[in-house]
């Protein structure tokens, strides 16, 4: 995977240069925000964004289409209530004998790194300053997602003694390479002749044997042009 990476940013460094000697509009960007799993079930209710962000080049092909390349990455921490609410510990009580039954799940640092070719269309709307676009794209996502360990203590109370029962769940991560497609809308804004800002929404989806796995990155940031 790492090299798939140094070879896609060398490459773009190389086409922005080459575009660049020939007078061409070259644009950089760098964004963060949050991205909101939405599938398979194990993704968007039991993980949560915790950090991340994407580095984008782009070279003009007209005034109004750009083709670009991006590297993501984003970090997910467990949702633990998510999976609290999944994993209902009360109804566990009222249907068992168990005075208390308590859950502690714990799972590493996941992540979705994604290396993507895109098209960004301008819209004929577009004013001096505020310029709406709509973008397309595919390219390759790199998942990683650490095992859940369930842990859940029952206590059965039995002539005055509590009697602690422990049992461990697991949910199986794992990694997985696939092709994904995107597609997003989006508006910048110009700030000098050189510099823009831009508010961004897309919807990601692999394209795995198995369930997909999909989200929906809301990002901001900046645009450098060269």
């Amino acid at each position: 995977m790492k090299r798939v990476v140094v070879v896609f940013m060398l490459s773009l460094a190389a086409m922005a240069a080459g575009r660049a000697q020939q007078n061409s509009t070259v644009e950089l960007s760098l964004s963060s925000g949050y991205v909101l799993p939405t599938s398979p079930m194990t993704f968007a209710n039991y993980w949560t964004m915790q950090a991340g962000g994407g580095f984008t080049a782009g070279i003009a092909v007209s005034p109004s289409v750009m083709v670009l390349g991006s590297v993501e990455y984003y970090r997910y921490k467990l949702n633990t209530d998510g999976i609290s609410k999944k994993f209902d510990t009360q109804y566990m009580r009222s249907i068992w004998i168990f005075s208390d039954v308590s859950l502690q799940p714990s799972a590493p640092i996941s992540s979705i790194m994604t290396v993507a070719a895109s098209v960004r269309v301008e819209s004929p709307l577009a004013t001096k300053i505020f310029s709406p676009y709509a973008l397309v794209g595919a390219g390759a996502l790199f998942s990683s997602f650490g095992e859940i360990a369930l842990p859940t203590t029952s206590v059965l109370s039995l002539d005055g003694t509590n009697v602690a029962i422990q049992a461990q769940q697991r949910i199986v991560g794992g990694t997985e390479t696939t092709p994904f497609i995107q597609t997003g809308l989006g508006i910048d804004a110009r700030l000098t002749e050189l510099l823009k800002i831009f508010i961004e929404a897309r919807f990601a989806f692999g394209l795995s044997k198995n369930i997909g796995t999909a989200y929906v990155p809301v990002t901001a940031g900046v645009r450098l042009q060269l």
